[in-house]
């Protein structure tokens, strides 16, 4: 049953033609106007790298939200605000928004759109009354334009036969447009979560903020031994003008699927990654969005507190986007400075730019 579930999801979608960009280029789309803008510039006011700033303006471009003129980027005219009556407080909120619906953080927003507080409050209630936006949870909260496209009346399907041994299973996808429908495979959960985490991020403004995915490849053996290389990796990097020091926080993130829900041993290795990181976190998917009751054991919380390790749950909306909601504060560990080295060394391994940034910013 799960996999027809899965297979008519997968039609529904396909027939709906909706293409969900990133959390990131989401966020490049709200600094973009008509008029051309240089690409150098702008990365760097995103805090972006090379490669996921070029992945974003692929992402815009091939969705026809953005085109190039040399190596200028400027709006296309797909999405432009064109409703009726709406006041200019709220057509400026609304054409800042992706048209697909993708999210982005609400300090975001408010600092592109150059309205005072009152305005920008009586415009995005405008917007709410008027069903144009949804708001979301999270640090500064969140908010994306109602997707533009109605949903089909009673879309016909046609039953998929799928052997039970999974041959002929369906190949991954990040977003399934079913609520509550689970994730077939982990790695589906990280790139989700790092598009979150990284506009959460950027909402507080870090002198340097980078999250990516660093899960060892399927088979690679892990010299450092088990529980070292954690799945998702957050850098952050805060200074201050009048004062000499840094302030470096290092995340590290297990992410589980909810089969794993049950599992202390999930906890545990968590836990293993303070060797490295100085704030580890567990990630458990979830099947239910209920804001009163966490869909975990008892034991397994009472274990993340023990262990003062951050707990985040993340629920499939159904809309191409996650739920993701921090239910335990990780408290600061105290890794070997060796141990920190090697992490560091490794989460910019492949990004000189990332790590010049770094560099500078953490004042080395």
């Amino acid at each position: 049953m799960s996999i027809l579930l899965n297979e008519m999801c997968h039609e529904w979608w396909r027939r709906l033609g909706a293409t969900m960009v990133s959390n990131t280029a989401a966020r490049l789309y709200a600094e973009i106007y008509e008029k051309p803008s240089n690409c150098g510039p702008l990365r760097k006011r995103l805090g972006m790298s090379d490669a996921s700033f070029t992945n974003a303006v692929d992402e815009l471009i091939d969705a026809t939200y953005a085109v190039m003129d040399g190596r200028r980027i400027r709006r296309s005219s797909t999405g432009r605000v064109a409703e009726a009556g709406l006041s200019a407080e709220a057509a400026q909120i609304l054409d800042r928004l992706v048209p697909d619906g993708t999210a982005i953080g609400g300090l975001q927003l408010r600092s592109v759109v150059r309205l005072t507080n009152d305005r920008y409050q009586s415009g995005l209630a405008e917007l709410r009354g008027a069903d144009l936006v949804r708001l979301g949870r999270g640090r500064g909260g969140t908010v994306a334009r109602v997707a533009l496209d109605p949903l089909p009346a009673e879309p016909e399907f046609q039953p998929v036969e799928v052997s039970v041994s999974g041959s002929a299973s369906p190949e991954p996808r990040l977003f399934s447009p079913c609520p509550g429908q689970l994730a077939s495979r982990e790695t589906e959960l990280y790139q989700p979560f790092v598009d979150w985490y990284q506009a959460e991020m950027d909402t507080m403004s870090p002198t340097f903020g980078r999250v990516r995915v660093t899960a060892s490849p399927r088979g690679y053996a892990r010299g450092s031994g088990q529980w070292t290389r954690p799945d998702v990796v957050a850098v952050e990097v805060r200074s201050y003008d009048l004062l000499p020091s840094v302030d470096l926080a290092v995340s590290s993130f297990e992410i589980k699927r909810a089969v794993e829900a049950h599992r202390l041993q999930s906890v545990y290795e968590a836990v293993a990654h303070g060797r490295v990181a100085q704030f580890p976190n567990l990630v458990i998917e979830v099947d239910t969005d209920d804001n009163d009751d966490l869909p975990l054991p008892a034991g397994m919380i009472s274990e993340a507190t023990r262990h003062k390790i951050g707990l985040y749950t993340m629920y499939n909306a159904g809309d191409g986007t996650f739920r993701i909601r921090q239910h335990l504060e990780p408290y600061s560990q105290n890794p070997d400075p060796g141990d920190l080295q090697a992490l560091l060394e490794y989460f910019f391994h492949q990004d000189d730019t990332g790590l010049k940034e770094y560099r500078q910013a953490a004042r080395l």
